[in-house]
């Protein structure tokens, strides 16, 4: 077997057992920490937009940060300190300890997940990449739908705090053996090759790294194609983050109970990773517009299963949603890069982008927070994002190609 296919579950394991508890299962943990410290849910909430903060800044350096030969060498030293901060998460007396561990865990999980792991499907894979990206990040759904199950239940039995401690072990006992034994750098460590698909019409050995087709980086930055983008990344990560970090306390404002809502989450999670190997394969199959666009209209209808999820029905709208509309940064975003600019300066570019979609996670929860605060529902938000996301669907059709004028 490929030994690029190992590259493929070794990430899976990682992206489960960080992306699906640090990030995931972080709504869990908004009520029961505002009821336990006495502090709004705004407050509390921000715990997310600083871990996002953290993810923010670290992608905006990732171009520097991330160099052709230390990505598994980045990713072992910052495994060891997301550990370290989310074990120490259940020893937080006030919530600014906690602000400090969610920053420093939101630095960490931007050179864990997706942007390192993007890098090594790149350099493993030169067909199917689709495939191989959807199915590694697929454990952050997996994860969330068993860690969000799980830590429900820890709450309940035994509090926030040794949730936090119990939580931080499956991430050192699981995701920290993949890192520092499995994931290899290159083909080329293992005399191998990238993997080029045999039945391909037309199939041909894989040029070599560093003859990709593209634009580099400052050519991007000259197209005004480049600029609109960022903007709509933005108000999709807005978007995006208003609906998925508030999904479990509005489920409880709404008359469900915290064990009901934890084992929805869960099973959004299971949708969410069927929905990543099928995205990816439409971006392999249809192109990058046909799947951003999906990406896009599912995330509308969880908005709309959101709002009147007061009835049982209309919770089938979110796990509809939660199929395609919830990975923007583990899915869409790396697979649109390269198919919009090519793969020439994918990293420089990668890097920004990337950034501007946290950003969108740092301003989400905190809008959605500031919104609860004022009118004592979630609702408002979600008619605002909504709105938001019916212009990027819009714009999106004019910008971006189709399958046949894309890298």
């Amino acid at each position: 077997m490929f030994y690029g296919w190992l590259i493929v579950a070794a990430g899976c394991v990682v992206m489960a057992t960080t992306m699906g508890i640090v990030y995931n299962c972080n709504s869990l943990f908004i009520k029961p920490i505002s009821e336990d410290l006495g502090i709004s849910r705004q407050s509390v909430s921000t715990m997310q937009s600083l871990m996002n903060l953290g993810t923010m800044l670290a992608s905006a350096f990732a171009g520097r940060i991330f160099k052709e030969d230390n990505i598994v060498k980045v990713m072992k030293a910052a495994i060891v300190v997301m550990v370290v901060c989310y074990f120490a998460n259940g020893f937080a007396q006030n919530i600014w300890m906690l602000y400090v561990t969610h920053i420093i865990n939101g630095v960490a999980e931007c050179l864990v997940t997706t942007l390192p792991l993007t890098f090594l499907i790149n350099n493993w894979f030169r067909d199917k990449v689709g495939l191989a990206l959807g199915l590694t990040s697929m454990g952050s759904g997996f994860g969330g739908a068993l860690f969000n199950a799980l830590a429900g239940q820890l709450i309940t039995a035994y509090g926030w705090r040794m949730t936090y401690r119990i939580l931080a072990g499956f991430i050192l006992l699981l995701a920290v053996p993949c890192i520092f034994f499995v994931l290899k750098l290159t083909p080329e460590e293992k005399g191998l090759k990238p993997y080029t698909d045999p039945l391909r019409p037309g199939a041909k050995e894989a040029a070599p790294r560093g003859e990709d087709t593209g634009i580099t980086y400052a050519e991007a930055r000259r197209s005004h194609k480049f600029w609109l983008l960022c903007v709509l990344v933005v108000l999709t990560g807005i978007s995006m983050n208003t609906m998925y970090g508030s999904v479990s306390p509005h489920l409880q404002d709404s008359g469900y109970s915290l064990a009901f809502s934890a084992n929805f989450v869960s099973l959004g999670m299971l949708v969410l990773a069927g929905g990543k190997i099928l995205l990816g394969r439409i971006f392999d199959s249809a192109g990058v517009r046909i799947a951003f666009e999906l990406a896009c209209i599912s995330l509308l209808f969880a908005l709309v299963g959101l709002y009147f999820c007061r009835f049982l029905q209309a919770l089938l709208l979110v796990l509809f949603g939660n199929t395609f509309g919830c990975i923007f940064g583990a899915v869409v975003l790396p697979l649109t890069i390269p198919a919009v600019f090519g793969k020439k300066d994918y990293r420089a570019i990668m890097g920004p982008l990337a950034a501007l979609l946290s950003l969108g996670g740092v301003i989400g929860p905190i809008f959605s927070g500031r919104i609860y605060d004022m009118y004592g529902s979630y609702n408002p938000a979600y008619i605002i994002a909504g709105i938001i996301l019916i212009g990027v669907i819009l714009i999106l059709w004019k910008i971006l190609p189709d399958k046949e004028h894309q890298y």
